[in-house]
């Protein structure tokens, strides 16, 4: 997008809210994105998602009355999202999914730690033996968490500098 075509979007956008602040613009469309991403997750589990994994599993109990009810009411919702969003020239920023997936790993990366021998005793004593199974462990998962993070921050990365293959050559 060119200057002019900044400047003549500002134009409009003033002309309609003259006294909008960028305070309130970003509250606004900080509010309207959340929700957007909330509202991509809905339309997924209303088209039948169900994600299972080791420890985490969705049942997706849905009704198809439900189904199509929140699909609908999504489509409705993201049509008054669109108004705002071209009324307040409120731009669209695509979200880097490997950003998002770092910034995971390194919120995760403190909860795993946290799941060791040091930081349970905040807890109570934990056994010896719970401490000494649970902290290579949790170790070997900060080690995947680390590796995550430098392929995307490094993609010349090799896949054999993964601790899974490092962990088996050592056995």
């Amino acid at each position: 997008m060119g200057r002019q075509e900044d400047q003549a979007i500002m134009t409009i956008k003033h002309e309609l809210f003259p006294e909008i602040s960028e305070s309130h613009l970003s509250k606004i469309r900080i509010t309207l994105r959340i929700l957007d991403e909330a509202l991509g997750k809905f339309a997924e589990w209303a088209q039948g998602r169900e994600v299972r994994a080791v420890l985490y599993e969705e049942e997706n109990d849905l009704t198809p009355h439900q189904r199509a009810g929140i699909l609908a009411d999504v489509s409705d919702i993201r049509q008054i999202m669109q108004e705002l969003r071209d009324n307040l020239a409120m731009d669209v920023t695509p979200q880097s999914v490997a950003k998002h997936i770092q910034a995971s790993c390194y919120i995760h990366w403190v909860d795993v730690l946290e799941m060791t021998g040091k930081y349970l005793r905040g807890f109570g004593e934990p056994s010896q033996e719970l401490v000494d199974y649970l902290d290579p462990k949790a170790q070997r998962i900060l080690q995947y968490l680390d590796h995550i993070k430098d392929l995307l921050t490094n993609p010349g990365l090799s896949k054999q500098t993964t601790p899974g293959k490092q962990a088996r050559a050592e056995t």
